[in-house]
């Protein structure tokens, strides 16, 4: 098994570009079909019924979607509390934005833990289900430290402490006392 911080470091952008490779243009650049700059990710997408996943294995599927998780979170918390910033952000990062399906619910931005119930969508009880919650919680110190450098880096109007605090707020997971 590879550890949160290794896998985000060195596998993590190989696997997200190999799974918007697999997608069709339409749903990959859903809002932005003219300039194809900003990349979306529509719920099904992520379920089993999909095979766009299919070249991760059961630890690489929860590894992605973790770190997937934590960078639809950061750009979610950029745009609802720093909307300031947020052009700036955006421009630097180009974090995917996660969408309803279509018809209707593509119109719509979904909370990011979502993404954890889309993959696990439609598993029967004899299926191995994902497990996120280990994984989830050996990648938060690597996160912390990744989102507070990045804003001493590349954006020091924000705080960076104040930043990934807001984030916190919207984890799923929680660490037991």
């Amino acid at each position: 098994m590879t550890d949160f911080k290794t896998y985000y470091n060195s596998k993590f952008r190989d696997d997200i570009n190999r799974f918007f490779s697999t997608i069709p243009d339409a749903s990959r650049f859903h809002e932005d079909t003219e300039n194809k700059q900003t990349f979306s990710i529509q719920n099904e997408r992520l379920t089993p019924a999909f095979d766009h996943l299919d070249f991760l294995d059961k630890d690489g599927k929860e590894l992605f979607a973790v770190a997937l998780f934590l960078t639809v979170l950061t750009d979610m918390v950029c745009f609802s509390h720093f909307k300031t910033h947020y052009s700036k952000f955006r421009i630097l990062t180009r974090y995917p934005k996660f969408i309803g399906n279509c018809p209707g619910g593509c119109n719509f931005h979904y909370h990011p833990s979502d993404i954890f119930f889309a993959m696990n969508k439609g598993r029967s009880a004899t299926e191995q289900h994902l497990v996120f919650y280990e994984k989830f919680l050996g990648a938060i110190e690597t996160m912390k430290e990744e989102t507070i450098n990045f804003f001493k880096e590349h954006l020091t109007e924000v705080n960076g402490d104040i930043f990934w605090e807001r984030c916190q707020k919207e984890f799923p997971y929680r660490k037991e006392p």
